[in-house]
């Protein structure tokens, strides 16, 4: 081969090797869309963002429920008081690390009940279930309550008065800023 085809060679790979560290370089400090982030990311450098307005003051959706021995319950038992509803999975450890940040708040306040909704996978067992969430479990057999309010990851915590949409909180409370926050809110209702 001649010194020329090797020269050309030479600038060839040259290129490719500067522009693909370029690439990567640069593709790496993109910041992530919410829309990028995987099911139970914790996100723990990022403050728990609020559900979207527009699901403030709504109607929580209508769906059958299911208990987790495959029983049918009355979804009405969502819409009775102060409800707050966790919207979690058991394959997400971030929710494993909520339910252990709630369980401390269950007692706080007797007028305010929590309840875990499977939206999606499997139904857990309610021997999984009791063994990792500190609170009543159910699944949400079609999925109409994700679908109705666009939530595509978990956990989701969802502050419900009479059946209506109060406030909403999309990830995992880990921070001491957040916790503190989630507790305060808690404790000032009225």
């Amino acid at each position: 081969m001649s010194k020329r085809w090797i020269s050309i060679l030479g600038v060839v790979i040259f290129f490719a090797v500067v522009f693909c560290a370029g690439f990567a370089f640069f593709y790496s400090r993109m910041p992530r869309s919410e829309a990028e982030v995987p099911v139970g990311d914790p996100r723990p450098d990022k403050e728990v963002p609020a559900a979207p307005k527009s699901l403030i003051n709504q109607p929580f959706p209508h769906s059958q429920l299911v208990d987790l021995n495959g029983s049918k319950v009355d979804e009405q038992i969502l819409r009775q008081g102060r409800v707050v509803v966790v919207f979690l999975s058991l394959e997400c450890e971030a929710c494993l690390t909520e339910s252990k940040f709630l369980e401390t708040l269950l007692s706080r306040r007797k007028d305010v009940t929590f309840y875990g909704l499977v939206p999606f996978g499997r139904p857990p067992s309610p021997q999984e279930a009791a063994a990792k969430f500190p609170f009543t479990v159910f699944y949400d057999e079609s999925g109409v309550f994700v679908s109705k309010m666009g939530i595509n990851r978990v956990p989701v915590k969802v502050f419900l008065e009479d059946g209506i949409i109060k406030k909403g909180w999309i990830g995992a409370v880990q921070t001491d800023k957040s916790k503190t926050s989630f507790i305060e809110w808690l404790d000032g209702l009225p």
